[in-house]
């Protein structure tokens, strides 16, 4: 006797760049879990609730690697305006908290949220708590407590690292060398912020290992990620076979077409996109994850590379293969939405324009089996 499903999608296309499905298929949901894909027009099992997807893609539940969502840091966004609500059902605050601030973190935000919410913790005590200058003292590290949080807390998938010269003031990459050392100890990647140099980025390339994640990838700033004669850095593509994961990243300052363009002509690729959102990015220049998704195909990623680079490659660095996929026994975590032909405009960290000409319209999303349609 076939089981009754809790909830049955209907109608949808599926698009999960994990398991390589890409078309019609009707969803079975019990206990959370996926427990069924059907090929469309077969028989399907009973079920206590039946959703018509009426042909709109569902893919497995988008993931951000990059928000800041800590009420008490000096930047800062509610968890779920840049989770549920936007069609993300997993972010990952990077680095908002740090060991004094998480366990507040906890409490306030992973606690409440309808969004599943994960941490970078940040290698510095405070995190943002107490300005944007954290690794100026690095007395401020505190290994033990760091690493007695992140053995006690799965919600931590690593630790968070900000290169850049208003961060570290005269501390170079010391305060990488400090998080790797405690990284390797606790077993979990380091996820590094680059930017106005110093440090130098290929200082700070030397020192990742597989498994770690470079943010901000494309800045347009002075050291980025290519040389002065716009070719790959070597110590990135030295990085890249290691197996450094990179990440968009995009932010107020961080996200720049000219450069992406030149990195994709050279066969530079994003891992994985992020959006790096906060209250004072929300409304211009980043606003949502599709948002970026939509640059992202605007500037020649397909809509499956935009998928994977939310789905499949996220969960695989956070080391989650329960989220991430659509496979019968992963978690119920989808994202319903459709491809609109639509012309639009689109803005980086620098005002540079662009136009795209297809849209994703969110419509809602299944966050463990339970439905919130936008």
């Amino acid at each position: 006797m076939v089981e009754k499903m809790d909830l049955l999608l209907v109608g949808g296309h599926v698009l999960d760049p994990y398991t390589g499905r890409d078309g019609r298929y009707d969803i079975g949901i019990k206990g959370g879990r996926v427990a069924g894909l059907y090929p469309g027009g077969g028989i399907l099992p009973a079920a206590a609730e039946v959703i018509d997807i009426d042909g709109d893609y569902l893919s497995p539940g988008w993931i951000d690697l990059h928000v800041h969502v800590a009420d008490g840091a000096v930047i800062g966004i509610d968890a779920d305006t840049v989770g549920v609500r936007q069609g993300v059902t997993t972010i990952v605050d990077a680095g908002s908290t740090g060991s004094r601030t998480f366990p507040g973190f906890v409490e306030h935000v992973i606690s409440k949220a309808k969004t599943r919410v994960l941490a970078w913790l940040n290698v510095s005590r405070a995190g943002l708590f107490d300005g944007l200058s954290e690794l100026a003292d690095l007395s401020e590290i505190d290994e033990e407590e760091t690493l007695r949080l992140i053995a006690e807390n799965a919600s931590i998938r690593g630790i968070k690292v900000r290169m850049s010269s208003s961060v570290v003031k005269g501390t170079d990459v010391e305060g990488l060398r400090r998080a790797k050392t405690i990284a390797a100890k606790a077993e979990v990647p380091v996820f590094v912020h680059i930017g106005n140099q110093p440090p130098k980025l290929t200082d700070v390339l030397d020192l990742l290992g597989a498994g770690d994640v470079v943010t901000h990838i494309f800045h347009g700033k002075p050291g980025g990620c290519l040389n002065e004669r716009e070719e790959i850095l070597p110590q990135l593509q030295a990085a890249l076979r290691r197996g450094v994961y990179i990440d968009l990243g995009h932010g107020t300052e961080s996200c720049s077409f000219h450069r992406m363009r030149q990195a994709h002509a050279r066969g530079l690729m994003v891992d994985t996109i992020s959006t790096d959102l906060y209250s004072r990015n929300y409304e211009a220049p980043v606003r949502s994850l599709s948002d970026t998704m939509e640059k992202c195909m605007a500037l020649g990623m397909t809509l499956h590379e935009v998928i994977a680079a939310v789905t499949a490659r996220p969960a695989a660095i956070l080391r989650m293969p329960q989220i991430g996929s659509l496979r019968a026994g992963s978690v119920a975590d989808l994202t319903r939405f459709a491809v609109c032909d639509e012309v639009r405009e689109y803005v980086d960290a620098e005002d540079c324009r662009i136009c795209g000409h297809q849209t994703l319209d969110v419509k809602g999303v299944v966050r463990e089996g339970s439905v919130t349609l936008l």
